[in-house]
């Protein structure tokens, strides 16, 4: 069984105890209401038949005595599949080791932007652009974009020389992890699946980089290449 201690959680392992420790309540309960049916039944009976109704009333209390475990392994359960609900917040203390975790941990964990750039920046471009060789998500990407987005133009919206430094980073990094996922196989296809609202983020995205990085910066002219939408 799964520890809360040991930073992994088997959850299919635990739904088919939960489930099995559910099935076994339910016949637990069908035959304590068979048998007090049988002991009320009997009652009458007890005069003649004494030694029957003393039985039933002795394997009830056994029942009831593994009732009382079965609960008791229940609630013990019950601790251990609270961290594995959709808000783990240690879930992206790691980086992803594919695509599948890294989108789990993305739409579960990362609630703000500010801990999606985190969860990119611990990625790294290099390894998105492992996980992604093959292919992305259209939704997954436009996530991205949007966050990228969102954080240039709140990294510094006035303007200010004292947050040139900051949206400097910024944008080195998104034009870093732009062209990570722009190697992907199916970027044709992926760009092919954009909404209009999410074609019109990455058209954002490039034009505030473009207004950071110049007209000269090589990077972002190919990138704009990489990621001419149809």
């Amino acid at each position: 069984m799964a520890s809360i201690y040991e930073g992994t959680f088997d959850t299919a392992s635990l739904q088919k105890e939960l489930t099995q420790a559910l099935d076994e309540d339910r016949k637990y309960k069908a035959t304590d209401e068979m048998k007090k049916r049988a002991i009320h039944t009997a009652a009458g009976d007890e005069a003649h038949d004494p030694v029957t109704s003393k039985e039933l009333q002795n394997l009830s209390k056994s029942e009831r005595q593994r009732n009382r475990l079965y609960h008791k392994k229940k609630a013990s359960l019950m601790p251990a599949t609270r961290p594995a609900t959709l808000t783990g917040a240690d879930d992206g203390a790691a980086p992803p080791k594919s695509s599948v975790e890294f989108q789990r941990t993305w739409q579960r964990s990362c609630a703000t932007d500010a801990a999606k750039l985190q969860y990119l920046e611990r990625t790294t471009p290099a390894r998105l652009a492992k996980l992604f060789l093959a292919e992305i998500d259209a939704d997954l990407f436009g996530s991205i974009v949007a966050c990228l987005c969102r954080s240039l133009r709140a990294v510094n919206p006035d303007g200010e020389i004292d947050a040139f430094e900051a949206e400097q980073v910024l944008v080195h990094r998104s034009m870093a992890i732009l062209a990570a996922i722009g190697t992907t196989r199916r970027r044709s296809l992926l760009l092919s699946f954009l909404t209009d609202a999410q074609r019109d983020d990455l058209s954002q995205l490039l034009d505030h980089l473009h207004s950071v990085a110049g007209d000269a910066n090589e990077a972002l002219l190919d990138l704009r290449r990489l990621y001419a939408t149809p």
